[in-house]
């Protein structure tokens, strides 16, 4: 016995420590079964949302054995906690319990609900239940949030003496009926409409998860089918850059499939989405009396941070600017406002001054992201050098309550009921006004369309949630952040630098490129777009599409400069070592250009040519043009055809040409016949010194041809 109570003391402790850590860290602890079940327990129904003093709680649901021996009597009853909880830590403690744990030494079973299923369940067999009973039966005295578990009972042959816990499922029972005195808490949700922008400079899909997310069934159309079911009850956001891909698609799309562009086949979807969409805002303003209820994001929801850390602050404050242009073009819809979702619910100081700068007033974030002296507060005040930014903080909890996976009804309703008793905890222990977010950290968010649909009914009908918009939780006052908590998990999470490094490098030939057009807005927005599209906070979650998309990007921006180059070849040979060298510049793009162009030798040493500057050529010309150059040397020289832009800077690709010159030749030439003059000189006078040195030797001796007899 002593044993028992040490090892149930130590898995009492790890479940303490467990929970804890999962609240410390944000996380909800996962639906799990009990550690030493013998029996799962599966809820299929519990009801109602919202108990009622005159009203029935009945649950439903299954008992599968899974003990791998056969269980006999089994029979499940309710266990009802005696007093309400008054802890939030006592949520995870609860849902991360065991088999046998002392969370229960406060409830007790209620015998009216014994229920026999079955006199013998073999292994991996099933048995179905219903438990009904009266609220009033429950023996709820004091309003509050309740534990409240089914608990399965039997016996296994020569092992029980009599009947013991088998299985058990916790959950929560708020009891908070009219006339309970407490104050409701105002309960804003906020709807985020985000993809990950997978479109190259020319409007081609990557892949085409887009178009999927808004065809019946999909992500993007299950939030905007719940929402539009609930006009002015939750808040809109939107990225601007879905609202341009949706506008575009609904006409025809093309998407990369095996390396080639192919037309897409859900445009009528994504129509039909658009057109949903439209008519949720405009049910929405009409409830709420307002011209818009849609705020949106920088375009392409791009990400603050990175781009601060990239010295890329321009491109944050045109995706701030371009927001409600883009938005209203392709929606028709007025914007209210543009906001920031920060990535994974939290942003540095230095990135919430460069959000103020662009522009920016309101930030999404996790409560956690900032350390305030209030207690849980919906609303902060961030201040920077340049202004204050008004911070709306989510509440991890319940986000992720809304995110974790569900894989059925019975963990949509476990959900659902930690929902109700984790707000009905904060309603019961708000000293004042209270305000509670319930929003995703995750824009990108794919919840259970059916826990959606529960949790926004819930709020609507429980007596202790007030429905409340972002336009009335604006108004009012926000606590003072002390502090922004953005640590090394945050840091890490960034986009990598030398993804970075690569969009700056991809920029730099943007701008060489834009440089040289005579009427850059033709190209370049559709490029300038695809460059925003890089820098999308998407990316962190899906790196490969977001280097695809950069690839795809590159390679469309060297395609179309290439369109103006230098069609020059072959070896051009000079006279002397110096002269005119004919270049053709040709441009096959739709609109004139204005280049200049140097000729650099290989090795430039050897080459003196100065630049030709203001070489205007017209959409799909070709102009010649003479360029003065100098060869140094009398090897052939390999040179480069370097276009310029008009500020100088270097413009795609250089042709070669081989420039050689003759002066070298004949001054060889001339080199070689002086030589050979002087070697000539040289051998004559060499001969003739020779015959007078003979003529002088033999006159020397042969005295009698001198002297007479």
């Amino acid at each position: 016995m002593p044993n028992l109570r040490i090892n149930l003391s130590l898995r009492l402790f790890l479940a303490a420590l467990l929970s804890t850590a999962a609240l410390a860290g944000g996380a909800t602890p996962a639906r799990a079964i009990p550690a030493d079940s013998q029996i799962e327990i599966v809820l299929d129904q519990f009801t109602p949302v919202v108990p009622k003093v005159k009203g029935t709680l009945r649950i439903s649901g299954r008992v599968l054995n899974i003990s791998g021996r056969s269980i006999e009597n089994v029979s499940v009853q309710l266990r009802v906690a005696e007093s309400p909880i008054t802890l939030l830590s006592t949520l995870a403690e609860v849902s991360a319990a065991d088999l046998i744990s002392d969370v229960d030494d406060d409830s007790s079973s209620i015998d009216a609900t014994r229920t026999l299923i079955t006199s013998a369940l073999a292994p991996n067999q099933q048995g179905f239940f219903t438990i009904s009973i009266a609220f009033a039966d429950l023996g709820l005295t004091t309003p509050g949030t309740y534990v409240i578990a089914v608990e399965a009972l039997g016996s296994i042959a020569g092992v029980d003496e009599f009947d013991e816990r088998k299985g058990i499922e916790r959950t929560f029972l708020p009891w908070l009926p009219t006339g309970s005195g407490v104050a409701p808490i105002g309960v804003t949700w906020l709807w985020p409409l985000v993809d990950w922008p997978a479109r190259n400079a020319n409007g081609v899909l990557v892949n085409d998860e887009t178009p999927n997310a808004m065809a019946p069934g999909g992500r993007l159309y299950e939030l905007v089918k719940v929402g539009a079911d609930y006009p002015g009850r939750v808040s809109w956001f939107a990225d601007p850059e879905l609202l341009q891909a949706a506008s575009a698609m609904a006409q025809g799309y093309l998407v990369q499939e095996d390396g080639s562009p192919v037309a897409g086949d859900q445009s009528d979807a994504v129509l039909g989405w658009l057109t949903s969409l439209r008519s949720a805002l405009d049910a929405a303003a009409t409830v709420t009396q307002t011209q818009s209820q849609l705020r949106v994001l920088p375009y392409a929801d791009v990400d603050a941070t990175a781009v601060r850390r990239a010295d890329l602050a321009t491109d944050l404050i045109r995706a701030v600017t371009q927001a409600p242009i883009i938005s209203r073009a392709a929606i028709g819809t007025p914007i209210a406002e543009t906001a920031y979702w920060a990535p994974g619910g939290r942003i540095d100081k230095q990135t919430a001054e460069l959000l103020v700068s662009s522009g920016v007033r309101t930030v999404i974030v996790s409560s956690r992201a900032v350390s305030t002296a209030s207690s849980a507060p919906a609303l902060a005040s961030i201040s920077t050098p340049v202004g204050a930014l008004t911070a709306v903080l989510i509440d991890p909890v319940l986000a992720d309550l809304l995110t974790t996976p569900k894989s059925g009804a019975d963990e949509v309703i476990l959900a659902r009921q930690q929902f109700l008793a984790q707000t009905a905890l904060l309603a019961t222990s708000a000293t004042g006004p209270a305000r509670v977010v319930v929003a995703p950290l995750n824009a990108r968010w794919a919840p259970d369309p059916q826990l959606l649909k529960d949790l926004l009914d819930a709020t609507s009908a429980a007596p202790w949630l007030s429905m409340q918009s972002i336009d009335e939780l604006l108004t009012a006052t926000p606590a003072f952040a002390d502090r922004l908590n953005y640590g090394q998990l945050a840091k890490q999470a960034e986009l990598p630098t030398a993804y970075l490094q690569q969009v700056m490098k991809a920029q730099g030939r943007l701008q060489q490129f834009v440089a040289i057009l005579d009427d850059p807005a033709a190209i370049s927005v559709g490029f300038s777009q695809a460059m925003t599209r890089t820098l999308s906070s998407a990316w962190r979650s899906q790196p490969t599409t977001g280097r695809t998309l950069l690839k795809q990007i590159n390679v469309e921006l060297i395609e179309q400069m290439g369109q103006v180059r230098a069609l020059s070849k072959g070896t051009i040979t000079f006279s002397g070592d110096s002269g005119q060298v004919p270049i053709t510049l040709a441009n096959d793009l739709d609109q004139s250009v204005t280049v200049s162009m140097q000729l650099v030798g290989v090795p430039a040493a050897r080459l003196e040519s100065p630049p030709v500057t203001d070489i205007v050529i017209a959409a799909g010309r070709k102009v010649s043009v003479e360029v003065e150059a100098r060869v140094i040397g009398g090897d052939p020289l390999p040179v480069n055809i370097q276009i310029l832009t008009p500020e100088g800077d270097k413009y795609g690709i250089p042709s070669t040409i081989t420039l050689a010159s003759t002066a070298y030749s004949r001054a060889a030439s001339w080199v070689v016949g002086a030589a050979f003059a002087a070697i000539l000189v040289f051998v004559i006078v060499g001969v003739t010194r020779r015959i007078w040195k003979a003529q002088r030797s033999q006159q020397a001796g042969n005295p009698s041809d001198t002297v007479s007899p």
